[in-house]
C-alpha cells in the first residue's frame, strides 16, 4: 500500500461550482414509457447500418424503433436481473452480443445475438462473482480489447474475452466497495482503477498498487477518468450515487513530488448521480460531463429520493476554471438509470442521448441551439 502523503482540500465555493445556464435543446421521444430497465445501449443489432436501442428484455428497431422482445428478465423489489448492457461480439460471429451483471443473482451473463433468424436471445453464465452494481467495459490490458469490469460488492475483478464465448477472471483485491472507474492516472499509458478510498496502479507486470490518498464516499459507476482543467494529468469526476453532489479531484504535485488531490464541488441541488459519462454534445470538439437523476435508486429510501427527476450536462471553461451547468430535463419523467448512453441515433450529425430507468426508456434528440 502507497504510504504517499496526500491533501484533500473543498474548493467548490471557490472554484469549479457550476452555474446556471441555457444550452443546446434536446427533444424528448418515448422509445418505452412502461419500461423498467435501468440499462441500455446503442448499437446496430441486425446489422443494416442503423443505430437500434437494446434496453431490458426488448431491442428497439430503427428508424421507428419498433420494439422486439428478446429474452425473459425477472423483477425483484423493483429491480431487473439486468444492471448493465455492454455491447460485445462475444462469439466472434461478426454480430454484437450483449453482456450483463445483476445483483440478486450475483451473475455475469451475456446474451447471443442470433442474427437474421430473430427470436429469443440465448442467455449463457460466465460467473458468479458476488452480487455487482452494475459494470463498465474498458481496455484494462491495452490489447486492443474492450474488458468488462463489474462492480462487485464482495472483490475487485475484471474479465477479459479470451477467445470465442471464453472470458478469463483477472482477480484484482478481495475485497469490494460500491464505485468503481478506469483510466490512466499516473501518465504511464497503462489504466488503473479508482475505487472510493484509493486508486490501484497497474504495473507493467499487471499487478497492481494500493494508493489510499482520497476519501470519495459511496460513488458513482464509473467515475471518470479526464483531463479536467488541462493540465496533462488525469483528474477524477464523479457522483454521489446515494446522497447529493457531484464533484471532482483535480491532481496536484506538491513542491517535493508528491500527489495532492484537491476536491472541488461541481453540484449540489440534486441527489442520485449514480451514472456519469462524457460526450461532445455541442460539436464544438470538448466532451461535456453529463448526467442525471437515477429514479428510486433505493426505491424512495435515498436522501432527495423524491425530488424531481433531472439530467443535466455541464461544461468546463478552462479561462474561469468553472462548471455551467446546462438543463436537460428539469422535471420530468425521465430517470438516468444506471447505464445510460450517447451515439447520433438519426445521423444529423450531434450526438443525442438515451436514458433508461423504472420510469422508461427515452430519446433525447440533440435540436442544436
Amino acid at each position: 500500500m502507497s504510504k504517499r502523503i496526500w491533501v484533500l482540500i473543498c474548493l467548490g465555493a471557490v472554484m469549479g461550482q457550476a452555474a446556471w445556464a441555457e444550452g443546446i435543446r434536446f427533444e424528448r421521444r418515448v422509445l418505452n414509457a412502461d419500461s423498467p430497465f435501468e440499462a441500455c445501449s446503442v448499437f446496430d443489432v441486425d446489422g443494416d447500418g442503423d443505430l437500434d436501442v437494446m434496453c431490458g428484455d426488448s431491442w428497439y428497431e430503427a428508424p421507428e424503433y419498433t420494439r422486439h422482445k428478446i429474452r425473459e428478465i425477472k423483477m425483484q423489489d423493483e429491480y431487473a436481473y439486468d444492471f448493465a448492457n455492454i455491447p460485445m461480439d462475444v462469439d466472434k460471429d461478426g454480430r454484437l452480443d450483449v453482456v450483463t451483471v445483476t445483483w440478486h443473482s450475483q451473475a455475469v451473463l451475456w446474451y447471443r445475438n442470433p442474427g437474421p433468424e430473430g427470436g429469443m436471445w440465448e442467455e449463457f453464465e460466465v460467473d458468479r462473482p458476488g452480487n455487482m452494481e452494475t459494470a463498465i467495459e474498458a481496455d484494462i490490458d491495452n490489447d486492443g480489447v474492450m474488458d468488462i469490469l463489474p462492480n462487485v460488492a464482495q472483490k475487485t475483478i475484471w474479465y477479459r474475452l479470451v477467445g470465442p464465448k471464453k472470458f478469463e477472471r483477472m482477480d484484482v483485491l478481495p475485497t469490494g466497495t460500491h464505485g468503481l472507474g478506469a483510466g490512466d492516472l499516473n501518465g504511464d499509458g497503462r489504466p488503473d482503477l479508482v475505487l472510493p478510498n484509493a486508486w490501484l496502479e497497474q504495473k507493467a507486470d499487471g499487478s497492481w498498487v494500493e494508493h489510499s490518498e482520497f476519501e470519495l464516499g459511496q460513488m458513482s459507476i464509473p467515475a471518470l477518468v479526464h483531463d479536467v482543467d488541462g493540465d496533462g494529468d488525469g483528474d477524477i469526476i464523479w457522483g454521489m450515487a446515494h446522497a447529493y453532489g457531484v464533484y471532482w479531484l483535480e491532481q496536484q504535485k506538491a513542491d517535493d513530488g508528491a500527489r495532492v488531490w484537491v476536491k472541488h464541488e461541481i453540484d449540489s441541488d440534486w441527489s442520485q448521480a449514480h451514472y456519469l459519462l462524457l460526450a461532445d454534445l455541442t460539436g464544438d470538439g470538448r466532451k461535456e460531463l453529463v448526467t442525471g437523476k437515477r429514479y428510486r435508486a433505493h426505491n424512495g429510501n435515498d436522501p432527495g429520493g423524491d425530488e424531481p427527476r433531472v439530467i443535466y450536462y455541464y461544461q468546463w471553461d478552462a479561462a474561469s476554471k468553472k462548471w455551467t451547468r446546462y438543463p436537460i430535463q428539469e422535471e420530468g419523467p425521465a430517470g438516468f438509470g444506471i447505464y445510460a448512453w450517447t451515439a447520433d441515433l438519426d445521423g444529423d450529425g450531434r450526438i443525442d442521448l438515451v436514458t433508461p430507468g423504472k420510469s422508461g426508456l427515452y430519446w433525447w434528440k440533440n435540436l442544436g441551439e
